[in-house]
């Protein structure tokens, strides 16, 4: 949460990606900017509460946009004007954003590899609606049981856009998600396939490359929400508020 005064030049970024600029000026009037700084689309949400402030058609001191922000794109998605000039003008935001584009249309007909070296064989330790953690948002997951260091392949073609490797710690509770380590892939039809529970320094790509299906991307591990030593795979799509949706997909035989 950030408040400012009337004079205020606001700006900030969240990962080094997805980011805010709000510019005010003399006469009252606050512009706000999201920012790509990276090559791949975000979807973000943007609420402005306002005092004295308006858009020009609502006085109600609340203002929420959803815009999926392209690569290095700087778009305009609000301006306020101070209502009473007499009366002092202060705002606060609240900003969400998740990786990917949230109009983003699955290519049903895509098949995915077996995230792991042909011939390698890994039992599914938990599928679609897996009731310990495949609910809500990650319904459409698969969990292959691995050894910690078994080699991971991508599932289908796309760019990494996020990585993670430097974790170690892991458990059986919620509590340990911001631990996971990962591969992040979007696909060519905007969704992406995230490869999680990575071991420590177990990523082998890199941000910005282009992988095939089939390429290697790491080491699976046993870090991040996980009470076993395995692969979290799954292809989603991003939603406003920095949520997100997984979506189903069929594995190659």
């Amino acid at each position: 949460m950030l408040m400012v005064s009337a004079c205020a030049h606001a700006d900030y970024c969240i990962e080094q990606w997805a980011c805010v600029e709000v510019d005010t000026h003399h006469e009252g009037r606050y512009v706000f900017w999201l920012v790509n700084a990276k090559p791949y689309p975000f979807t973000a949400t943007l609420v402005v509460k306002g005092n004295n402030l308006t858009d020009g058609k609502r006085n109600n001191g609340r203002y929420e946009v959803t815009r999926v922000v392209d690569g290095n794109e700087r778009i305009r998605v609000l301006e306020l004007t101070t209502m009473h000039s007499h009366k002092p003008s202060s705002y606060s935001d609240d900003f969400f954003w998740s990786p990917g584009d949230m109009h983003a249309r699955h290519d049903d007909n895509a098949i995915y590899y077996k995230p792991f070296a042909p011939g390698q064989h890994y039992p599914i330790v938990q599928g679609f609606g897996g009731r310990y953690s495949h609910t809500g948002s990650s319904r459409y997951a698969v969990d292959f049981a691995m050894p910690v260091g078994t080699p991971v392949h991508a599932a289908r073609a796309g760019m990494v856009i996020d990585i993670e490797s430097r974790h170690s710690r892991g458990g059986p509770s919620r509590r340990y998600a911001r631990f996971a380590n990962y591969v992040v892939i979007m696909h060519d039809d905007g969704t992406t396939g995230e490869y999680y529970h990575l071991k420590q320094h177990g990523v082998t790509v890199s941000e910005g490359q282009r992988v095939s299906a089939g390429d290697l991307l790491g080491y699976s591990g046993n870090t991040g929400f996980s009470s076993l030593p395995h692969l979290h795979f799954a292809v989603y799509r991003a939603r406003p508020f920095g949520n997100f949706e997984s979506l189903p997909f069929r594995l190659s035989r």
